[in-house]
């Protein structure tokens, strides 16, 4: 039954003209640069990446600017009071709200709003009858890009939000880089924290969190709300162990090639199971699956695939400690990705010697190689790849080196992992 009386309470509760309020850390992400008129801002992702916070963080920002606390709503749909409403009812706690503050044109935040059926009705409503910014956000298990085109067909717009960037880990740690100085001033605290990170990946609440045993506790709560809530309930899921023993061999192999049919002849599961179960997985933002450059689109498609995790935390929890340098490439493939590249790569040259990513941004190639110490054979086979492509120059991200390797008119830039994630 619709009771306005706990209506109001969540109301107040959640909201700044209430009694809510966050200590907010700044992301490098400006929401404004994203809303254009009439259109829904659907951030969307793998879960505690700090999607909510961000969009309540973007509110507070503008508050602080000056816009009147009581034109901002937030409807958190996670809360018990608003998530078994019917969609009209929503509707009138939005009445309730305008009754409340006397607001003329609010931002409004829905928030994990996919627990309310039918809910993109109300988004319509806001967006085309209110012309009013909106702002939805969901948990990767009911709510993706992709899933939400049809229900906002022509009306949204997307932004996939990642866990930390390695300059907001540090921002988050206290230490804010401005320039090269405070780089070079910082160098020892730096390095210190990529080595952390390493062991326990980039979600705000683990970075947070100072205890190694608490962070390890909450990686494991979000790798299990993974792989029940987003997997097991959402696909109703009848074998959770083979799910459980893939992930498990998922993250053991990361940086490898994938081959899904060998993978279920080793599980002695039907293929088709086997790759339900993967692109799952790769639903959820969990983890991805890279295709082998070409110029050719079904050369790409066909491709062995190379597998790695969303956050580098997870590995921690089921990986092989010893396996130093595919961590250093798991953890540039997550920075190539919150940088927003789009076509991410790995490339095999002609005689076979693989190069860890190429970037394609519109017509131009970049050739990346992650190692631990470069060494000869990572030169032959970059020198060999720049060759193939036409390209001049490439990139080796090493530990700790920096240098310029010129030979036969090619150029190999070493760069250091940490100083390179802080470009």
């Amino acid at each position: 039954m619709f009771n306005k009386v706990e209506i109001e309470g969540a109301l107040v509760d959640w909201n700044f003209w209430g009694n809510f309020d966050i200590d907010y850390i700044k992301r490098e992400i400006d929401l404004s640069k994203f809303f254009v008129n009439e259109m829904v801002l659907v951030l969307y992702g793998i879960r505690r990446s700090g999607k909510s916070f961000i969009a309540y963080g973007y509110l507070k920002e503008l508050i602080k600017k000056g816009l009147d606390e009581k034109e901002t709503l937030i409807l958190n749909f996670e809360d018990l009071r608003l998530s078994n409403l019917k969609i009209n009812e929503v509707k009138k706690v939005f009445d309730i709200y305008l009754s409340l503050t006397n607001a003329k044109k609010p931002i409004v935040v829905l928030d994990e709003i996919q627990n309310i059926k039918n809910w993109e009705l109300f988004v319509r409503y806001l967006v085309e009858n209110k012309k009013l910014k909106v702002i939805v956000t969901g948990s990767s298990s009911k709510l993706l890009g992709k899933e939400i085109s049809s229900s906002l067909s022509g009306r949204k717009i997307s932004k996939e939000i990642f866990p930390l960037s390695f300059r907001e880990l540090l921002r988050f740690k206290g230490i804010n880089i401005k320039n090269n100085l405070d780089i070079l001033k910082n160098k020892k605290s730096i390095v210190y924290c990529l080595n952390e990170s390493l062991n326990f990946g980039f979600f705000p609440k683990v970075v947070l969190e100072e205890d190694k045993n608490k962070k390890t506790e909450i990686l494991r709560n979000y790798l299990e709300d993974i792989i029940v809530k987003d997997v097991v309930l959402r696909y109703n899921i009848k074998k959770e162990k083979v799910l459980k023993d893939l992930v498990n061999y998922f993250v053991n192999n990361i940086s490898n090639l994938i081959n899904l049919r060998k993978i279920s002849r080793i599980f002695n599961e039907n293929f088709s199971l086997i790759q339900r179960y993967s692109f799952y997985l790769e639903n959820t933002r969990f983890l991805f699956f890279l295709n082998k450059f070409s110029f050719k689109e079904k050369d790409k498609i066909r491709s062995l695939k190379k597998i790695y995790l969303n956050d580098i935390g997870f590995f921690n929890l089921l990986g092989k400690r010893y396996e130093e340098n595919k961590k250093l490439e798991n953890l540039v493939f997550s920075e190539l990705l919150k940088r927003n590249h789009d076509e991410i790569y790995y490339y095999k040259t002609k005689n076979g010697k693989e190069i860890d990513f190429l970037v394609k941004e519109r017509n131009k190639l970049e050739l990346i190689e992650v190692c631990y110490e470069f060494d000869e054979e990572h030169k032959k086979k970059l020198i060999k790849a720049m060759k193939e492509l036409n390209l001049k120059e490439s990139l080796c991200i090493s530990w700790d080196e920096e240098d310029e390797i010129e030979e036969k008119g090619f150029r190999i830039k070493l760069v250091p992992l940490w100083k390179w994630l802080l470009k």
